[in-house]
């Protein structure tokens, strides 16, 4: 039971280092759903850096 744990303890750990949703998905949905999309850099506060991100309107 306890190598379990462990186990998902660490599946839990490296899933929230992949990026589910990067900007080239992002513009191929919007250019699915009939959208304009542009790139904007938007602060990140965790680390205090600009990052590109999709917005579709």
């Amino acid at each position: 039971m306890y190598k379990c744990l462990q186990i998902f303890c660490i599946a839990i750990l490296f899933s929230g280092c992949f990026n589910s949703d990067p900007l080239e998905e992002s513009k191929q949905q919007c250019k699915n759903d009939n959208k304009k999309f542009y790139i904007a850099e938007t602060l990140n506060y965790r680390t205090g850096k600009y990052e590109a991100k999709v917005i579709c309107q």
